[in-house]
């Protein structure tokens, strides 16, 4: 590779054509074109697939490795998918695409995650390792944040868009920590989660710390699906023009949404929220067939002003109140985590497992309510 100051000014070869014939009938750029126009020599070519970084994280590496006077991005497009359109061209249109120069002898083509060096016969191996470095970055930790399991939904700048955590391990004893009968709704809900084509919703509702976001927790670590966390702030937005096109990348999905009440409340209610006939559609319908959704809802009451569509068979799988546990299993669950001073009464997992009396036992591990970012910051 031929490193310089600046990057010379481009002399076109273009012989008896057109120095624009690079461009294609549908007006995209043929790279290898471009490198025998711009340097007079066929290109050699590395084609390399779902592996390139950004186009601005790898403006940055390919600056920061050849230096800034001898990188020239030659063309750049960044176009914004539109799925209300009919148009299946456009639905299918790449999102960025950038032609880096290096020095004088080398050229790469992003599209998306894929992307093409282009370089003479006489680039060395290490070279072009360095350029594939610079726009890969670290492909396997992308790769792996895409695997993640839970996500929250965020709205900035007017957009929608996904924000990726992990999820700590929960293990639970259903028979211990849960009434009797839990059995069962667990494996009603769990098989549900694992029906690729079933669409629903799932209400559990309850006490406050009664286990409802343990199990949630459990099922994210257990089912390995996509779950998807609708914070409080932005159930309203169920309802915004925006929402449903943005959901729909994200087919066989589990929608969680908690503290739910005004959502789901009567639309007889004068207090019902619009965003519910989105709700119903994403559950059950038309556009539940399209998407494939499944919605666990959660809320803190015994809500008896719950819409009577939600409870229509075929659209609610199930229905599920989480109580505090009955004495006999109250006192069984204290005595198995070690509770110095065991309460004979029914009592919420939260009053038991924070109780500051007790020293636990490795078998049955005690959890914090709601979900987290980092240590101490719930959401």
């Amino acid at each position: 590779m031929t490193l310089v100051n600046k990057i010379p000014q481009i002399k076109f070869y273009a012989a008896d054509t057109h120095e624009a014939d690079f461009f294609d009938a549908q007006g995209n750029i043929n790279s290898r074109v471009l490198f025998y126009r711009m340097f007079g020599v066929i290109a050699h070519i590395k084609l390399v697939y779902k592996k390139a970084d950004q186009p601005t994280h790898i403006e940055k590496r390919l600056a920061e490795t050849f230096g800034a006077l001898n990188v020239s991005v030659l063309f750049r497009l960044h176009a914004k998918k539109s799925f209300n359109s009919a148009d299946f061209t456009e639905m299918q249109a790449a999102t960025h695409e950038v032609i880096f120069q290096i020095g004088s002898d080398m050229l790469i083509h992003v599209i998306d995650e894929n992307y093409a060096l282009l370089y003479n016969s006489t680039m060395n191996d290490e070279l072009l390792h360095q350029a594939a470095v610079c726009v890969e970055g670290n492909s396997v930790l992308r790769n792996q944040k895409k695997r993640r399991t839970f996500s929250m939904i965020t709205h900035q700048f007017g957009a929608f868009d996904l924000e990726y955590f992990d999820v700590q391990p929960q293990e639970i004893n259903i028979q211990m920590q849960y009434n009797n009968g839990f059995e069962k709704a667990d494996f009603v809900i769990q098989d549900f989660l694992n029906q690729g084509d079933k669409t629903g919703i799932v209400l559990l509702h309850g006490l406050y710390g009664s286990g409802k976001t343990t199990y949630i927790r459990y099922l994210i670590n257990r089912t390995g699906k996509h779950f998807i966390y609708v914070p409080t702030s932005l159930v309203s937005s169920l309802n915004e023009p925006d929402f449903l096109p943005f959901i729909t990348q994200f087919r066989n999905s589990v929608l969680i949404i908690e503290d739910c009440e005004h959502l789901i409340r009567s639309r007889k209610s004068a207090l019902q929220s619009d965003a519910l006939v989105n709700l119903l559609s994403m559950g059950d319908g038309l556009l539940g067939d399209a998407l494939h959704l499944k919605i666990i809802c959660t809320f803190n009451s015994d809500l008896k002003e719950v819409d009577d569509a939600l409870l229509r068979k075929g659209r609610l799988i199930i229905r599920y109140y989480f109580d505090k546990l009955d004495v006999e299993k109250s006192v069984t669950l204290q005595k198995s985590i070690k509770v110095n001073n065991i309460r004979h009464e029914a009592l919420t997992l939260a009053e038991i497992y924070h109780t500051g009396n007790f020293i636990q036992n490795s078998d049955i591990t005690a959890s914090r309510i709601g979900f987290r970012r980092n240590a101490g910051e719930e959401i």
